[in-house]
């Protein structure tokens, strides 16, 4: 069974915007609505939602005008009635499709709460967090009236759901990056002057996110072949290096297990043993060998 409720969001940019910039956009503000359930279901714990699906009702140029329809799944209709029963007991209203403000108020939250945890990350201009800190509160204060709970539990929820979803604050950049094409530009949701992400809340926000980390692999490896190329006999972790020829011909780093005693590999310029190894992948993609993990000898 499902609810329908809807979704707008007005950029008020005076050109036209790049077509890259706008379905940027759209996905990524899909990627916010998504995790929506992850704060409604805490703000209501009645409230059992399976998955939320987003289409795109309506799109107008010049200024831009997003028009969403934002589906609430459930698994059966007595999940779906125990659930409005909730929301009727706790919020005072009679489905989701009547609380699009409630939505709208969790959207704008994560929205500006993603970019405070990227200033912080950044190290960003305190003037910047405070501009992106006063937005947010808006919406907390709307989200929370309208849920009615306290505005630190509403808080803490949306702090939450961004802990736990650590790609948000990237997508909330995407969602906010084609006001900031224009200088005094501002994003209304739902037509409602109380959910809006005002200029200084744009031009706070940051452009772009960090470079994200370099990705890794781990495989394990058994009984094979290693060329000690560096040891210290002081440590099991520093001054290790190895090549692993049936993996790669490049020298990487290498930790012995703390079962491992230093003594047995003396004198050794080849062994054999069971490794794990964290490759990372090049500028090509390849994957190369970081570190050399030494978990047992072979004889």
């Amino acid at each position: 069974m499902e609810l329908v409720t809807g979704q707008s969001v007005y950029y008020s940019n005076k050109n036209h915007l790049p077509l890259e910039d706008v379905a940027e956009s759209l996905l990524a503000l899909k990627a916010i609505i998504e995790a929506t359930p992850d704060v409604l279901e805490r703000l209501q714990p009645g409230l059992h939602i399976q998955k939320v699906n987003v289409f795109v009702n309506e799109i107008k140029a010049g200024s831009l005008w997003e028009d969403l329809v934002v589906k609430f799944l459930f698994g059966n209709q007595e999940k779906l009635d125990n659930s409005l029963q909730s929301l009727r007991q706790d919020i005072g209203v009679d489905s989701l499709i009547s609380n699009k403000k409630l939505v709208g108020a969790i959207i704008g939250a994560l929205i500006t709460g993603g970019g405070i945890l990227l200033l912080n990350k950044l190290k960003g201009p305190e003037e910047q967090k405070q501009a992106l800190q006063g937005s947010q509160n808006v919406f907390i204060l709307n989200g929370a009236n309208i849920a009615g709970v306290n505005e630190e539990q509403f808080r803490s929820v949306i702090q939450g759901t961004l802990a736990r979803n650590e790609h948000l604050p990237k997508e909330a950049v995407k969602v906010v990056r084609p006001a900031k094409r224009e200088g005094e530009t501002f994003i209304v949701l739902n037509q409602d002057p109380q959910t809006t992400i005002d200029n200084s809340a744009i031009r706070a926000m940051p452009t772009s996110p960090p470079d994200d980390e370099p990705p890794e692999a781990i495989d394990d490896f058994y009984d094979v072949e290693i060329q000690i190329r560096a040891i210290d006999l002081d440590s099991t972790k520093r001054g290790w290096a190895a090549v692993v020829p049936s993996i790669s011909g490049r020298r990487a780093k290498m930790h012995l297990d703390p079962h491992i005693k230093v003594h047995d590999l003396l004198g050794k310029t080849a062994i054999n043993g069971d490794i794990t190894v964290i490759f990372r992948y090049d500028d090509t993609g390849a994957k190369v060998p970081n570190l050399i993990f030494l978990r047992e000898l072979k004889k």
